[in-house]
């Protein structure tokens, strides 16, 4: 039995495009023991993924002489992996390879010019995450990437008491990068236009988003507010009950997309700050929605795409 180690941290959006490199690697070394190097925030996602057997927290000191980094050392020493996937590939990792490497003997599969299949195609930024990693895999002797069944991601959600279905808002994104958010005032918009075709709307969003909606009153609009109250498990059950989903380029926005019926419209919305060749949801039904500046899509133009897919 193969004994391999996944490496992925990172952004909510690069883990869910991340899954099918591992289920991938999984199918291709079908008597194996996987185990994830993930920072602890994904680690329900990756604990319902059949196909991983561990889970081991590096939530990436700053410092890498700290105890946290000494100590993953000498785990790592300890397990004697036949492989190594490096699908984080950033300057973080090409250190551990460096190190590890020292005293342990293995397969490596990552962008380390040194290690034993390395992918260096210069190219490889232009790619669209799930490409890069299939090119990369390729250097492995993995052909082809498999599909997933997205239904490993279920919870049950009653105790949110929503009505049967609605339309997921995700008007979150970073606060630092606020060429990626569509206008709080025009997610609004439409959660009054959505209220007045007597359809209800979800809000969902993280710790950067409590504060805009805390004080905004939904009662009036048919909207359920649950930013901050749902984990990413949650979220992917949320999501097969959804009619419609809108929102930024971000994390959750993935997630949702991957786990709702093929059959309903996602729409992304991207402004400058990220390019949808790069890093859009690979779901089906998924519409990009591109201006140079991501305020430049009117309400309008979304209610009229809600008003035909709906």
């Amino acid at each position: 039995m193969k004994k391999i180690l996944i490496i992925k941290h990172g952004a909510l959006g690069d883990i869910i495009l991340s899954l099918y490199a591992i289920h991938s690697i999984k199918n291709h070394f079908k008597i194996s023991e996987i185990t994830v190097l993930t920072e602890e925030k994904y680690a329900d996602i990756f604990l319902n993924l059949k196909s991983i057997d561990k889970i081991i927290v590096d939530n990436r000191p700053k410092i890498f002489l700290s105890y946290q980094f000494i100590k993953l050392f000498v785990w790592f020493h300890k397990s004697n992996f036949d492989w190594i996937f490096d699908l984080q590939t950033s300057f973080r990792t090409k250190i551990y390879f460096k190190i590890f490497s020292i005293f342990k003997k293995f397969n490596w599969n990552g962008i380390e010019k040194k290690c034993s299949h390395p992918h260096l195609d210069a190219n490889r930024k232009r790619l669209h995450t799930k490409e890069r990693h299939k090119k990369q895999l390729e250097k492995a002797g993995i052909k082809s990437i498999e599909k997933i069944d997205w239904s490993f991601l279920d919870t049950d959600i009653n105790n949110f008491k929503l009505p049967y279905q609605y339309v997921i808002l995700v008007p979150g994104g970073s606060f630092k990068r606020p060429e990626k958010r569509w206008k709080i005032k025009n997610f609004i918009e439409i959660i009054q236009y959505l209220s007045k075709k007597n359809l209800f709307s979800v809000l969902v969003g993280g710790e950067d988003e409590l504060e805009k909606f805390k004080s905004i009153n939904f009662k009036n609009f048919n909207c359920y507010n649950l930013v901050g109250k749902t984990n990413f498990v949650q979220l992917a059950a949320l999501s097969r009950r959804a009619s419609l989903i809108l929102g930024n380029d971000t994390g959750p926005m993935h997630l949702l997309s991957e786990c709702s019926k093929k059959s309903i419209k996602k729409i992304v919305l991207f402004g400058s700050g990220s390019d949808p060749k790069l890093c859009a949801p690979v779901a089906e039904n998924v519409m990009i929605l591109k201006r140079k500046s991501i305020n430049d899509i009117s309400p309008n133009e979304i209610k009229n795409i809600i008003l035909k897919n709906i």
